[in-house]
């Protein structure tokens, strides 16, 4: 009997990670077994981790798991201090010398006092003062948009030279202590992960081989360049290149995927985020995380009806299954602590198990 070639799309979202993690567990336990694996974003650590393996390892998952429990953050800490310190680290000396590096520099001082708009200001109060509430609430911000030590704290806030909050996605050393590069590249599996080119302005993949004719190669650089969220993390530089996660164009990667394997039997996809299953923000945080995963919601759902357009337009939606393994998002949130990351493996684990058995029945027949 001939052997199915699968490939597995693993997508960004990074919070609901433990979807995947769940799904690959449920998924070996079966023996689904993957000759590729295509990743966006935190996809593409799960898919390098897994894939860094020796293929005598047994523990994948629990090294999986661990991996992952370094990223997130335990749930008393997040509690009052909601910030993925274990995902986004801030270079608070850089920071340092950026803030004083503004502060001497005369630019910075040119219009913090507006002495002409103030005047302005204070005749039109003079005017026509404020006499609703929103008329108030407006009057305040104009005042503090005037005000010369307000305008100088948002200067050393707002205007660092520096692409992001916080430093890059983890030091390379600490990715290195868990994911093995050299096995990476010297693994069966065809591994790709994929990254924004700001600077040229395309979606670049890169692939677990060396001197691959068409891609560069999966190094530490690029496994933080596919997944620099832009606001959270400076953009990385590769060759004079500046790079951000490759999902914010093409979160489930599937750039290249049939044209580079031909004889591909199935993809397996695993969206790790849904944007029917939504819920409204109750605080500022959970609106920030939303602002941040909503855009990946809607374009991973667009991704695989595009794929499946795309295979049935070449008559290939007959030979290439696409398998879009069925998850329970809304018992997920958008936290990085631990109780997410468990709850997202239990549910990917199900997900999976009911995805696989209704594969299994209907190869069956």
């Amino acid at each position: 009997m001939k052997k199915v070639k699968r490939a597995l799309a693993l997508s960004g979202g990074g919070p609901v990670v433990g979807l995947e993690v769940g799904a690959l567990k449920a998924l070996e336990k079966h023996g689904i077994d993957f000759d590729v694996f295509s990743c966006g974003c935190v996809g593409s650590w799960a898919g390098c981790l897994y894939n860094s393996f020796p293929d005598n390892e047994t523990k994948k998952i629990e090294k999986l798991t661990a991996f992952f429990e370094k990223i997130f953050v335990p749930d008393d800490i997040y509690s009052s201090f909601p910030v993925a310190t274990g995902a986004f680290i801030v270079d608070y000396a850089e920071d340092f010398n950026k803030t004083m590096k503004k502060m001497f520099d005369p630019a910075t001082y040119q219009n913090l006092f507006l002495p002409s708009r103030i005047t302005e200001f204070m005749f039109q109060t003079w005017q026509n003062p404020p006499k609703t509430n929103d008329e108030v609430n407006l009057w305040i911000s104009q005042a503090s948009a005037l005000n010369p030590l307000m305008r100088y704290m948002m200067e050393l806030n707002y205007k660092l030279p520096k692409s992001g909050i916080a430093g890059l996605v983890k030091s390379t050393s600490f990715i290195e202590s868990y994911i093995d590069f050299n096995q990476l590249l010297k693994s069966k599996k065809t591994v790709y992960l994929n990254a924004y080119n700001l600077t040229k302005q395309r979606i670049e993949l890169f692939i677990n081989r060396d001197n691959d004719p068409k891609y560069a190669s999966i190094t530490p650089r690029a496994l933080m360049a596919g997944s620099s969220v832009l606001h959270y993390t400076e953009n990385p530089e590769m060759n004079g290149d500046k790079y951000c996660e490759g999902a914010v164009v093409d979160t489930v990667n599937f750039k290249d995927l049939v044209e580079n394997h031909p004889d591909l039997n199935e993809v397996w996809v695993i969206r790790i985020t849904d944007y029917k299953t939504i819920k409204p923000p109750k605080n500022v945080i959970e609106s920030e995380l939303l602002g941040v995963m909503l855009p990946f919601d809607t374009i991973a759902a667009d991704d695989v009806k595009l794929f499946k357009y795309h295979l049935k337009d070449r008559g290939l939606d007959k030979k290439i299954a696409v398998i879009d393994i069925e998850m329970k998002y809304q018992e997920l949130t958008y936290d990085w602590n631990y109780s997410n990351l468990y709850k997202g493996i239990e549910a990917g684990y199900q997900g999976a198990l009911k995805t696989i058995k209704k594969y299994q029945a209907e190869t069956a027949e």
